[in-house]
């Protein structure tokens, strides 16, 4: 009886020793893993299927969310949201599509008088900066350039709700610019 009880006393010790590791690896998973941004929109999802005008140039069209965390705060009005920006060699995560993610590296932060803020980054496994988020009380864009596969995306938004538009683009097919 006194072994039986010894054994079950070592398996609730096993157990609760587990439970902590445990909580120990999700918490350390949590730290490493970037902080999304960006996502798509349930409704967009179906729209980019629908019919939708496109140009020559453009690939798809979707409606995209920016976390209100990147938001300014809304002027003249009670709001609990502050701007909480990502620091210098953070890495952030802009879903823009259902089967399009990027993980961008943040390189430089400019911060302007009137609230906006232009984050500038680079993608993972990329050499040059080619990707530029401005947000502003105004409203958000974001310009990603992944030169590898010859694609670029823009999003633009309101910043009041976070709701915006993502449209990918094929850049060989781009009208050229005259200056």
């Amino acid at each position: 009886m006194i072994h039986h009880g010894r054994m079950i006393v070592h398996q609730c010790e096993r157990l609760i020793l587990l439970a902590i590791l445990t909580f120990f690896v999700q918490i350390s998973v949590a730290q490493a893993a970037n902080k999304l941004i960006v996502w798509p929109a349930e409704e967009g999802v179906a729209k980019t299927k629908s019919k939708m005008v496109l140009q020559p140039h453009e690939i798809r069209k979707g409606k995209i969310l920016i976390s209100q965390d990147v938001l300014p705060p809304i002027a003249g009005k009670q709001n609990r949201r502050a701007q909480i920006v990502p620091s210098i060699g953070n890495y952030i995560s802009l879903n823009l599509f259902s089967d399009i993610a990027y993980d961008v590296k943040v390189d430089s932060i400019n911060r302007h008088a009137n609230g906006t803020v232009v984050v500038s980054g680079k993608l993972k496994n990329h050499k040059m900066r080619t990707v530029i988020m401005t947000i502003g009380p105004d409203g958000y864009l974001i310009t990603l350039q992944d030169i590898k596969k010859g694609l670029l995306y823009r999003l633009r938004g309101n910043s009041g709700d976070g709701s915006g538009s993502v449209t990918e683009i094929d850049m060989k097919k781009m009208p050229a610019v005259i200056r």
